[in-house]
């Protein structure tokens, strides 16, 4: 059986979260996967691909004009795994941000929403941040409706 799976590569570009986005909304509606988890997925690669961009405009400029960001979206195994490859060599970091600060929670939304979430450098410089979403079982059947309440007489 072939996993679905989408890839895209995209710039260093402050626009790029949006291309980002759209792609992955565009893809998990042709895969018909529910809009809860697609919402939730939109999220996720909303704020991996931000550090991403971030990271990526920090190297040295001819890093950033060779290598894209890579976004790779697979369903397999009742879930979808996203990741994010960027050539940054830095480690996404979970920080305590403090009630006032402006940036900073991306990880923490990540850690908080998705199943699990990992990261691993690559050979050739870079690394990819992986994450993983239930997909909720639309195969089964609902059980029966809820008891509606009775009303006597006496109402």
């Amino acid at each position: 059986m072939t996993v679905p799976s989408a890839r895209v590569d995209l710039p260093a570009h402050p626009a790029t979260p949006c291309w980002a986005r759209r792609h992955t909304a565009a893809i998990l509606g042709a895969w018909q996967i529910d809009p809860d988890t697609v919402d939730t997925a939109l999220l996720l690669v909303s704020e991996i691909i931000t550090n991403a961009v971030t990271a990526t405009t920090a190297l040295p400029r001819h890093t950033t004009t060779s290598t894209p960001i890579t976004q790779t979206l697979h369903c397999q195994d009742g879930q979808i795994i996203i990741e994010i490859t960027d050539p940054s060599p830095h480690p996404p970091v979970l920080t305590d941000t403090g009630p006032d600060a402006e940036t900073g929670r991306g990880l923490l939304l990540v850690h908080a929403l998705a199943k699990e979430w990992t990261w691993h450098n690559q050979p050739d410089d870079g690394k990819t941040i992986r994450c993983a979403l239930p997909v909720p079982d639309t195969t089964t059947q609902p059980g029966p409706p809820p008891a509606q309440p009775q009303l006597s007489a006496d109402t």
